[in-house]
């Protein structure tokens, strides 16, 4: 078996794995009395739900963070708290890890042919739509590390990176949080 298929099974282990640590944190009730217990520095666990709300890894995990967060605490300064963290870490993200997503994405552009398709896009004169497909999935619950690879296309500084990260994880994590926090 090739070593890359092994990789990508393997993360699709761990990503199984973290839905079911979530599922299990949740029904269990120890994610809240976790909250509860960080709730003095409520703050830092806000920043914290957001920084795992970028990964595959820890999305599912930040998703009932952010529920639980959201039931008891305002939902706007939850957002752009939690909007921070996500930021700060799509920005580790893109620091740290570009070269190995990139290969991953060659690998999997191979496999879909999407070459084809952005070199469509590009003589269409539809170059534009890989950035904003890129924001929709960083500001969607769905991991960042595809849509920052979209967004990476377009050349954007690691300032505008931030800014706009920041902006698009806080919309998305407000459209979890508010209807959480009306509904209980």
């Amino acid at each position: 078996m090739d070593s890359k298929v092994k990789k990508l099974l393997f993360k699709t282990f761990l990503f199984i794995l973290s839905l079911s640590s979530a599922w299990w944190l949740i029904k269990s009730g120890y994610l809240n009395s976790l909250v509860e217990t960080v709730l003095p520095i409520r703050f830092a666990s806000e920043i914290l739900a957001g920084m795992f709300y970028t990964s595959f890894l820890t999305s599912p995990i930040a998703l009932a963070m952010l529920i639980v967060l959201a039931e008891e605490n305002n939902p706007i300064l939850t957002a752009l708290l939690a909007g921070f963290g996500a930021a700060l870490g799509d920005f580790l993200i893109v620091r740290f890890f570009r070269a190995e997503i990139s290969s991953d994405l060659k690998q999997v552009s191979k496999g879909f042919q999407l070459q084809k398709i952005n070199t469509f896009l590009q003589k269409a004169h539809l170059g534009f739509l890989v950035p904003v497909l890129g924001a929709f999935i960083v500001a969607s619950p769905i991991p960042d590390e595809i849509g920052l690879l979209m967004l990476g296309v377009s050349h954007l500084k690691y300032r505008e990176i931030a800014i706009l990260t920041y902006i698009l994880n806080t919309a998305g994590i407000l459209l979890i949080v508010i209807p959480v926090n009306l509904l209980s």
